[in-house]
């Protein structure tokens, strides 16, 4: 199996993944919830960082990551009015998702930028 192919097999059960957790209950229960920051921080990573390495057209891909921010937003908002939860924890959850966003963009960049440089010969 082509890495392409992998890399689009784990998008997918991520999105899959991340649409199961904007329909059900919060596992957060304080501000501070190491396991909710850590889940929002990885979910957005991954999904912001396999689009940039998957397209070939440079600003298709950021386009497309960057179009993660709202939808992030959007599944935030639906996941505090379909659980019944407050508002308080929209803009923290919030935060995290694009701090996801920005570590994957970062880290597909670096990649992006080393296989893109590193088949010229050096001097």
């Amino acid at each position: 199996m082509q890495l392409s192919t992998k890399l689009i097999i784990i998008w997918i059960i991520v999105f899959i993944g991340l649409v199961g957790a904007t329909f059900s209950g919060s596992t957060a229960n304080s501000e501070g919830n190491v396991f909710d920051i850590l889940f929002h921080v990885t979910i957005y990573t991954i999904l912001a960082f396999v689009p940039i390495l998957l397209f070939r057209k440079r600003i298709l891909a950021f386009l497309i990551t960057i179009a993660i921010a709202p939808i992030s937003f959007l599944f935030e908002i639906l996941h505090t009015t379909i659980t019944g939860e407050g508002f308080e924890f929209l803009n923290l959850n919030a935060l995290y998702n694009n701090v996801g966003i920005i570590i994957g963009v970062v880290a597909a960049a670096i990649i992006r930028i080393k296989m893109h440089y590193g088949n010229e010969p050096s001097i």
